[in-house]
Order: C-alpha cells, then structure tokens, then sequence
C-alpha cells in the first residue's frame, strides 16, 4: 500500500472512531456512568457548546467586563483606605536639610592586609625606611 494509501485509510479509522453519536449519560449521586443505576437519573447530553442557542447566558466577555468593574471597585477602596506615606518634615539649619558633606574624615592611604592563615603568627608590619636629605 502506497503511503497516500496509509494516510487515507488513517483518515477514515479516526473519522470512523469519532461519530460516537449522543450516548446516554445516568447521575449516580456525585458520579456520573455510562450504566444504568438504581436512583440514576438520566442526563440531556445533546447539548453542547455549538448547539447552544446565542443570548441564552451571558457571554465570556461580559463576565470578564463584570469581574473586572468589581476589582477595579475593590482595588479603589484600598486605595482610599490605605495610610498616607510619612514625609518627615526637613532639618533646621541647613538648606537641604543635609549636614554639609565638605568634611569627610578619609584615611590618607588604604592598605589592604591579607589575613594570616590558621596556624601561622601574624606577621609585623615592616616599616618604610625614610631617606634624611639635609
């Protein structure tokens, strides 16, 4: 068989599969079966989304309409509930209400020192030997 053949004979065994009809469909208290049960009722299955007269609910985009006006009523609300922020009130004496930043106590010169490691003894610090011109 050729392989246009396969896909063809594909294509009727799941049109074949699918043209399952209405079927009867029985409530069993919570669970719903395909067999008849005793106190089952039997339910209408030949309705379906497409066979659905339009205007017979509200559609999507008018629940969506409804549930966004009331989180936007809801988020309104908070909104007004919610505590001011607190804005202290500026220092006196300076303009900015800032201490002046002209002074900075800056050492002169970093130096960075590597940590002895465990079991050694720290090391001293040698010193810089100044020349004495004069």
């Amino acid at each position: 068989m050729s392989q246009a053949g396969q896909i063809i004979m594909g294509l009727a065994l799941v049109a074949a599969c699918t043209g399952a009809g209405a079927q009867t469909v029985y409530r069993c208290g919570s669970a719903y079966s395909q067999a008849p049960c005793t106190g089952g009722q039997v339910i209408d299955t030949s309705e379906t989304l497409q066979t659905r007269q339009p205007g017979s609910g509200p559609s999507a985009a008018q629940r969506d309409a409804r549930a966004a006006q009331a989180l936007e009523k809801e988020r309104l609300h908070l909104e007004a509930r919610a505590a001011p922020a607190f804005i202290p009130p500026p220092r006196e004496g300076t303009a900015s209400g800032h201490k002046a930043a002209g002074k900075l106590n800056k050492p002169d010169q970093f130096t960075a020192v590597v940590p002895a490691k465990p079991g050694e003894k720290h090391k001293p610090k040698k010193k810089k030997k100044t020349s004495a011109k004069g």
